[in-house]
């Protein structure tokens, strides 16, 4: 209340002065008009402007003197100062501070003193700080701001590390003859530069040109990318950054290796209204192959685009030279690479789909040519309802071709199209008893070439009936916690004429909660139903109040024959009368603990598969681990028991500091596969990441490899703002 009472006296302190002194009035209307008339030629018309302060008055030389806490508003410029002066002979603004120009959220200039246009946009200050987009301080001893946009300051310094009293000196600096900030283009360009880390000189530059922060597509060079392993020694690439536009930009990244390794990668990006576009790879010159030096690489596209009508179109393609290219240069590490091409229309009541697949192996056992390298697939689906129940119509076609040429699978390509009619219906019967009914027919034709051991064509019928119970069982304890119990049973006739097929799309089924209620339980259509069976099984859950969960399953299916297309003797959770028990559960809080486990149990009481999942995660530590174990299985291309542990720990210091370390180990053969680490530090202005990833066995490097990896962000230049983890000065 009492600031509001002395801004309003100052006001009429103007106004008085105004009425009072005929000679005080033509300076005091000179200012204001001034104020006002920030860009007359372009717009016009006059921009208000304020101005408060404890005393006004006239000099003897003339001059409109505002002091006390003066305070003047310009359109969106704030300004702050001690005094103002102005002087109608040279049209301008002597203010002395400790004074503070704000334009906008993004730009805050803090002098002593400054002489300025009345615009308040050009004009010298002295002892200046320009604050960019709360990150960045430039420190100056003199900065003249121009018209155009661009400011020039003389004698900088540069950070966005705090400087306290007791620490003057800060983490990072960048010391400049002269800077010019061109507000235009987002850019800072230091003339004479010296970068300082912890007050030591580190690197010098006749000229600097960098990013203000916000602007992430200026051109020039990116962050240094810095590696070390045991295949290419020390590694350091350069990322060249180079807008096209607002919508397009390329980056090339030079780089060379302490072996002789030299690579050139390329990165182009296309931005549109309704999607976009990325392409990009590497060619690499090196020595670790047979044969001496030679020349190899990679390409990649992804794309995602909204077409009219509903219609999206989306490509992740990726393909290298040979099979160990992608793995040794760190790029991709999976077993097998698949690739797509799909345009999709997915609506309320039905949807489309036509997609182009490809796919390699880069196993070393594997033999490309005689795997389906290329696929196609097209499918409709549409809902509708009839009696009472959801009516789903379907056409799908697809196929796919291997390189190879052999009589007997190995050359072996198909194709298919197929018809698909499904009824679903449920009611609750009385006693709260879910009842479900379900019809599904398919007929389909298949072309089998390059494989004389099945007869072509093939037109093949399949129909499944369906009936199953849900009982939900509910309660809520006296505690507040609420407990359900749903025993399923499910009663499947399914009905398969004409020859068998060879199975090529599921010859890796699995048995868990997703499809042991499943109508369709498979991946694929080769191996399909037939004959009956019951599946049957108990869920249960309890939600506790305080925050806990805990789920549980337990269930089993039981056929009258073995299922067809599965070798005699072979132990495979479905393939039997009785398939394996499956026993799953999952435990979670409010806090950040999950455990999740699932075990199949075959006849013999045994554990045939397991899997364990933990996940811990709180402000400071996040710790995962998981345990896999697959038996032996020449059906699934396994020729040991798969027994794995996966192991990650991630710790957070108050400081700061944060910590990793994992591992994957093969428990069944006592090998380690991986070994990983990690130590990194980020304040408010800068960011340090290092790493180390030791790979003892890969399925395409079986000599294993160790890498090093360091990251330095300096954070407030740029698109990157600042860390949370921020410091203030202490008295």
């Amino acid at each position: 209340m009492a600031d509001k009472t002395r801004k309003s006296t100052a006001i009429s302190r103007v106004a008085l002065a105004a009425r009072s002194r005929l000679r005080a009035s033509v300076p005091a209307l000179a200012l204001m008009s001034a104020l006002a008339l920030a860009a007359p030629v372009q717009a016009q018309t006059a921009i208000p402007a304020t101005l408060m302060a404890d005393q006004v008055f006239v000099d003897p030389a003339g001059r409109l003197v505002a002091q006390g806490a003066v305070e003047i508003w310009h359109g969106s410029i704030r300004l702050t100062a001690q005094r103002v002066s102005y002087d109608q002979s040279h049209d301008s603004l002597i203010l002395e501070g400790p004074l503070t120009i704000s334009d906008g959220p993004d730009v805050v200039v803090l002098a002593d003193q400054a002489q300025l246009a009345p615009a308040l946009r050009a004009g010298v200050l002295t002892s200046a700080r320009l604050v960019l987009d709360q990150q960045l301080q430039i420190a100056a001893a003199r900065m003249e701001r121009g018209t155009n946009g661009v400011s020039q300051l003389d004698s900088v310094v540069a950070s966005s590390c705090p400087v306290c009293a007791t620490n003057p000196t800060p983490l990072w600096e960048i010391r400049a003859e002269r800077v010019q900030h061109d507000e235009n283009r987002g850019q800072l360009r230091f003339y004479r530069t010296q970068f300082r880390l912890a007050g030591v000189p580190i690197f010098y530059a006749p000229r600097l040109d960098i990013p203000a922060p916000g602007n992430n597509r200026l051109r020039g060079l990116l962050r240094p990318e810095v590696s070390a392993d045991s295949t290419f020694g020390v590694t350091v690439g350069l990322p060249y950054f180079i807008p096209i536009g607002d919508t397009q930009d390329v980056t090339i990244t030079p780089s060379l290796s302490s072996n002789g390794m030299a690579s050139l990668g390329l990165r182009y990006r296309l931005a549109r209204e309704n999607g976009g576009i990325e392409v990009g790879g590497q060619i690499s010159q090196d020595d670790l192959l047979p044969g001496g030096r030679s020349l190899r690489g990679y390409g990649y596209v992804r794309a995602l685009f909204n077409l009219s009508h509903d219609w999206v179109l989306t490509a992740d393609v990726l393909a290298a030279s040979e099979a160990s290219y992608l793995d040794t240069y760190n790029i991709n590490d999976d077993p097998r690479l698949h690739g797509h091409i799909t345009l999709e229309r997915i609506r309320r009541d039905h949807a489309t789909r036509v997609r182009l697949l490809g796919f390699y192996s880069m196993r070393p056992g594997d033999v490309n040519d005689r795997l389906p390298n290329v696929a196609v697939q097209g499918e409709t689906e549409h809902h509708h309802t009839l009696a009472g129940g959801a009516l789903t119509v379907g056409m799908s076609a697809h196929g796919y071709y291997r390189e190879s040429n052999g009589p007997f699978g190995a050359g072996r390509d198909v194709g298919r199209s197929a018809v698909d009619l499904g009824w679903r219906r449920s009611e609750v019967l009385p006693g709260g008893v879910l009842t479900t009914v379900a019809f599904d027919a398919r007929a389909e034709h298949v072309r089998i070439y390059d494989d004389i051991a099945y007869p072509d064509p093939v037109n093949r019928q399949a129909a499944q009936a369906m009936v199953e119970f849900r009982w939900p069982l509910a309660r809520a304890g006296a505690d507040g916690a609420r407990q359900v119990l749903e025993p399923i049973v499910q009663v499947i006739e399914s009905r398969r004429s004409g020859p068998g097929l060879p199975n090529d799309d599921h010859t890796m089924p699995e048995l868990d909660e997703g499809n042991l209620f499943a109508f369709r339980r498979y991946s694929g259509e080769d191996a399909s139903d037939d004959g009956s069976r019951i599946n049957a099984g108990m869920r249960w859950a309890r939600h506790d109040p305080d925050g806990w969960t805990a789920e549980a399953l337990v269930g089993r299916i039981w056929r009258d024959a073995p299922l067809q297309g599965y070798p005699a003797g072979h132990s495979q959770p479905l393939g039997d009368t009785e398939s394996h028990w499956l026993l799953a559960g999952r435990v979670s809080n409010t806090d950040g603990y999950a455990l999740s486990m699932r075990f199949l149990v075959d006849p013999n009481n045994s554990v045939s598969r397991s899997e364990t999942n933990l996940s811990w995660s709180t402000a400071r530590t996040d710790v995962s681990t998981t345990y896999l174990y697959l038996p032996a299985s020449s059906f699934e291309s396994r020729a040991f028991d798969l027994s794995e542990w996966q192991f990650d720990l991630t710790r957070r210091h108050s400081n700061g500091w944060a910590t990793t370390f994992g591992w994957d180990y093969d428990v069944g053969q006592n090998l380690w596969s991986a070994a990983r680490g990690g130590l990194s530090f980020t304040n408010e202005c800068l960011a340090v990441e290092l790493t180390v990833e030791r790979v003892f066995v890969t399925p395409t490097n079986s000599s294993g490899d160790t890498r090093f990896d360091l990251s330095v962000d300096l954070l407030g230049i740029g698109g990157r703002a600042p860390s949370s983890n921020s410091r203030t000065c202490r008295t």
